[in-house]
């Protein structure tokens, strides 16, 4: 009986011991987050572009399969959706193939005469914009660089730029990536379950962190319009 008692209590204080060493994963991940700052652009978004043609990822170093490259593209055009800046429309390769002669196209380079005035005609789009995959690790810890750069179809100019590398090894990045996982409920329980080690799901922060710094959009003050248009009457 005593010997019983006794493994009862050690059992006992081990689980209340066990308790309290139970962290909060949530207070883990206080510390700094990742920011990126390697954006340049316009300071809002231009009032005519409502509509940019978002063209297939390319490859910058020619390693990836077509269908993995493409599901870089889901994940970007959904991030790109949600910034709310303005209609994007995805371009297929088909299409490119058309317009252009290749499969994809670099954001920097020469590019095919006319294309540019083709992409307008055929998509209706005041802009258009690239994507140039520079860094793909998928296995951990993840990476993801890429380089975003959006052109005027009318000008050629470039209306904002963003040159990126997300790296899980970077503490920074990983914390980031989980209070993102959160914030979305990924997972079971701990919402930052699984970010670390899914693809899909790292694209999707590191994406959504950059279209998040396109440029604002800024809306027109409603009274500056009706004082002009007041000085326009007889």
């Amino acid at each position: 009986m005593i010997s019983l008692f006794r493994l009862l209590a050690v059992s006992t204080l081990a689980l209340l011991v066990g308790g309290c060493a139970t962290v909060d994963p949530r207070k883990q991940d206080i510390g700094p987050t990742y920011q990126p700052a390697n954006v340049r652009g316009a300071p809002t978004w231009p009032i005519t572009v409502r509509r940019v043609a978002v063209l297939p990822a390319h490859d910058s170093n020619g390693l990836l399969q077509a269908s993995f490259t493409s599901s870089y593209d889901v994940s970007w055009r959904r991030a790109l959706d949600r910034s709310q800046r303005a209609e994007f429309i995805g371009v297929s390769p088909v299409d490119l193939v058309k317009w252009s002669g290749r499969n994809s196209l670099a954001s920097s380079g020469l590019l095919p005469a006319g294309f540019l005035e083709r992409v307008a005609g055929e998509t209706g789009a005041q802009a258009v914009l690239f994507n140039d995959l520079n860094h793909i690790k998928a296995y951990p810890p993840l990476a993801l660089g890429f380089r975003a750069r959006l052109i005027d179809l009318s000008t050629g100019e470039t209306i904002w730029t963003a040159d990126e590398l997300f790296d899980a090894a970077n503490s920074d990045v990983a914390r980031s990536a989980r209070h993102y996982a959160r914030a979305q409920a990924y997972g079971i329980g701990d919402k930052a379950h699984g970010i670390l080690q899914s693809p899909s799901r790292f694209s999707d922060y590191a994406f959504q962190a950059v279209a998040a710094l396109l440029p604002p959009r800024v809306l027109p003050d409603p009274d500056l319009s009706k004082e002009n248009s007041a000085t326009k009457k007889p």
